[in-house]
């Protein structure tokens, strides 16, 4: 364990290098590493086994209960420990109000191979890191086999692991371009569909449940040109109201939840899929 007497300021290399992590996604590619922020997700972090490298913490932490037991269960998973100054944390942190506590890991390497038999989304160039994170939740919670990440947002973007809540150091989520994740799940068996709005396939005709992928596209675009020409058929969830589409995390949220609901209740009867 390393603790530090004296905090460590906002010009210190462990400060300086958290800010870069939380900012540019060239110094998260260069180094491999990833940042998180807050009491709960460090909790998460060290209760999944992630390979955190250190934590920025101010004293005030260590004098919550909540946060000096955080410390000792770091302590313990041997990950260093350095206090730093509030103007230091401030600094390190992508939130502006910080909760004490900035961490840097190493994300666990994925393959294809480390997804689950359940629903897989392919994330087609998605922006928004909040509609990422929100994904990546909702998969995990409704039992999905995994995510893959082709293009757009970076899966560690600090917003998304906010937004995931814990769930992206447990859900196998990949980075993978679009051709060669649909061409491994091709090799894997599994059929592949995209989720598009005026699609002639209603979720519960399709077995989601067992053996499939489903391409959920860009905000903007949709799926792209690519996904369509491989496709099995096209999903689309059909809505009472006078509403064009659905925000992508929404979308992929009732995909993942009509696959959950197969699993114990099985497809519709007239699926054919």
């Amino acid at each position: 364990m390393t603790r530090e007497a004296t905090p460590l300021g906002p010009r210190h290399t462990l400060v300086r290098q958290a800010r870069a992590l939380a900012r540019e996604r060239r110094a998260r590619e260069e180094t491999g590493l990833a940042h998180m922020e807050g009491v709960r997700l460090v909790e998460e972090a060290l209760a999944a086994g992630v390979d955190v490298r250190y934590l920025l913490y101010t004293p005030e932490l260590a004098e919550r209960e909540r946060g000096a037991a955080l410390l000792r269960a770091a302590a313990a998973a041997g990950v260093p420990l350095h206090p730093v100054t509030p103007e230091a944390l401030e600094r390190a942190a992508d939130t502006r109000t910080p909760q004490g506590v900035v961490g840097v890991f190493r994300p666990r390497p994925r393959s294809l191979d480390d997804l689950g038999p359940g629903l897989v989304l392919v994330l087609d160039g998605l922006q928004d890191p909040g509609n990422l994170g929100t994904v990546i939740r909702s998969l995990e919670a409704m039992g999905g086999g995994g995510a893959a990440v082709a293009g757009g947002v970076d899966a560690y973007n600090p917003k998304v692991v906010r937004g995931a809540m814990g769930s992206l150091f447990r859900l196998p989520v990949l980075k993978l371009p679009l051709a060669e994740a649909l061409a491994g799940l091709r090799a894997a068996g599994r059929r592949i569909y995209v989720a598009d709005a005026g699609g002639d396939l209603a979720p519960w005709a399709v077995d989601l449940a067992r053996g499939a992928a489903v391409v959920v596209g860009s905000e903007a675009a949709g799926p792209s040109p690519e996904a369509r020409a491989q496709a099995d058929g096209v999903i689309s969830i059909p809505m009472a109201g006078p509403t064009e589409s659905l925000n992508a995390g929404v979308a992929a949220s009732l995909l993942a939840y009509e696959a959950m609901r197969q699993q114990t209740a099985g497809p519709s009867p007239t699926s054919s899929r």
